[in-house]
């Protein structure tokens, strides 16, 4: 039997979010296979393994563990001990802090989620350190786990290490877990964007392009699902481009995230650069036309199910973006071709390619 145990890390930063979401699902099908497998935490509050929390169990964590950083310090100690135990034949550190090499004896899978740090350090403090944790991880690593080939090839760019060592393991789709969906008080023709709107996620390229279409058509709307509420330079920017009241922001459940992709016009992702884009997937399965950047891995993704631009050109963007809108021929066959294209993506076939990783040290 392979025994893996996934550390603390992403389970003490993370609430939700795509990187946790994807370990628990690993550590959930493992169990129901009756692997053996578990998670170095004395408490999380992550949404995804709340059914396992850690030792200290719900009530007794948010008593002794209030504060994300006593979580973090509380679960790296933990994490420590349980490596020194060496119960275990496969070690999957989820995040690059690499505090626990000199206590680990049994070899380590590592997944790249990206190579943002390396392929725009100008957007990191200099003393950021994640690029450097990442790079002792990946040199040290037994074997790596890449989510698409476009993160392979970054890899191999930027740090040299042979393709042998690195499996492209693309991401599963697993559908929220919800009953029903919840009716959003929304407008009736909006583009939707989703996430964080920082860095190089390139939200500010995305308003400079759409600003002349929302002017020519008062109905139409930008909603911004997660990300947090707009900072007040946001504002400013939408001021300036007087579109403040057709621009506004929403904070989701995924009940909410779910109406909210099916009742846009499209879904925009103007991105310079994704490990793999969940949302994208998100979107076909909830028949939400997808309208996109042409760099890095977002083509390996959709295939022929979305429309494509240059995230570096505004004119490239808004053309595109104004032939989704004026085409409702054209969305009906993106929603087609992004369900078929989701069958790329099952969940079973992401994990299965996982465990098998595992197996060939366990």
């Amino acid at each position: 039997m392979t025994k893996v145990l996934f550390d603390h890390q992403i389970f003490s930063l993370q609430r939700f979010g795509g990187i946790s979401r994807y370990f628990a699902n690993v550590h959930h099908t493992l169990k129901r296979n009756n692997e053996a497998s578990s998670i170095s935490t004395l408490y999380s509050p992550n949404h995804y393994i709340q059914d396992d929390p850690g030792i200290f169990g719900e009530k007794l964590g948010k008593l002794l563990l209030p504060t994300q950083q006593k979580i973090y310090k509380w679960n790296k100690k933990y994490s420590k001990y349980i490596i020194r135990k060496n119960n275990f034949n496969v070690f999957h550190p989820t995040y690059y802090e690499p505090y626990f090499l000199k206590y680990l004896k049994k070899p380590f899978v590592l997944t790249v989620h990206d190579m943002i740090h390396e392929k725009f350090p100008h957007y990191f403090a200099p003393d950021d350190v994640l690029a450097a944790h990442k790079r002792i991880c990946i040199e040290k690593a037994a074997h790596i786990i890449a989510i698409s080939q476009s993160t392979k090839d970054d890899i191999q760019q930027y740090l040299n290490i042979p393709g042998e060592r690195i499996s492209v393991i693309h991401h599963g789709f697993q559908p929220f877990a919800i009953e029903k969906n919840e009716i959003v008080n929304i407008p009736q023709k909006y583009l939707l964007f989703v996430g964080e709107r920082g860095l190089y996620k390139n939200f500010s390229g995305f308003i400079e392009s759409v600003a002349p279409l929302l002017k020519k058509d008062a109905t139409l709307n930008i909603v911004c699902a997660g990300g947090g509420i707009f900072l007040p330079e946001e504002k400013d920017f939408l001021a300036q481009h007087n579109i403040s009241g057709q621009v506004s922001q929403e904070s989701v459940t995924d009940a909410k995230l779910l109406s909210l992709y099916q009742q846009a016009i499209a879904f925009v992702f103007p991105s310079l650069y994704e490990g793999f884009g969940l949302p994208l997937l998100e979107a076909f399965n909830y028949n939400c036309p997808v309208i996109t950047s042409n760099t890095s891995c977002f083509e390996e993704v959709c295939g022929e199910a979305a429309i494509y631009f240059d995230p570096y050109s505004i004119n490239s963007m808004r053309n595109q973006i104004e032939k989704a809108i004026n085409n409702q021929v054209l969305r009906n066959a993106l929603r087609l071709k992004g369900k078929e294209r989701l069958n790329h993506f099952s969940i079973e076939k992401s994990i299965e390619q996982t465990i098998n990783i595992y197996r060939k040290f366990g």
